[in-house]
Parts: structure tokens; C-alpha cells; sequence
């Protein structure tokens, strides 16, 4: 279960790098994939990862409406892509 965790965070982490280089991307997969981290940050509150995805959320449904500077979304996208690869290999 970690590791499918994992994986989607390395997705969300993508999305922002995508959405860094003005790439036209799905709008509903990055409401989606926004949903989810949202939620999962409020699941896990007491965790520091936890502020990463909450961050990484709300820039990823922010960067729908407003052009966001990219080395914030850079930023967001190298810490939530860390946590999820620490998911990926976690045991």
C-alpha cells in the first residue's frame, strides 16, 4: 500500500514539473491528483510529509487558474517526488 502511495506521489510530482514548463495537461487529472494529496495531507496531519503534499496540492489546483513562478512548482514538485520516492522503497 505504501509503495502505490509512492507511486502517485511521484505522479503528483510530475504533474508540477509539467505544469512548471506550461504543459498542456489533463485539467482533470490535476484536479484529481490535487484531490488526493489534499486528503492524504489531512489523513496524515502530524507528519512533516504531510505539509509537503498539503503545499503540493494547492499549488497544483492554484496553477489551474494563475501562472505560479517555476521554481516554486520546482521546488514543491523535487519535495513531494522525494517523499514519494521514499515511499517506493520503503518495506
Amino acid at each position: 500500500m505504501i509503495q502505490f502511495l509512492g507511486v502517485l506521489d511521484l505522479l503528483a510530482a510530475g504533474l508540477l514539473a509539467g505544469t512548471a514548463y506550461n504543459l498542456p495537461l489533463a485539467h482533470g487529472l490535476i484536479i484529481a491528483v490535487a484531490v488526493y494529496l489534499i486528503l492524504k495531507s489531512l489523513l496524515f496531519l502530524m507528519d512533516i510529509g504531510s505539509l509537503f503534499d498539503l503545499i503540493g496540492g494547492i499549488l497544483l489546483i492554484l496553477s489551474l487558474y494563475m501562472t505560479l513562478p517555476p521554481i516554486l512548482l520546482f521546488i514543491a514538485a523535487g519535495l513531494v517526488g522525494l517523499k514519494g520516492l521514499m515511499s517506493l522503497f520503503a518495506s
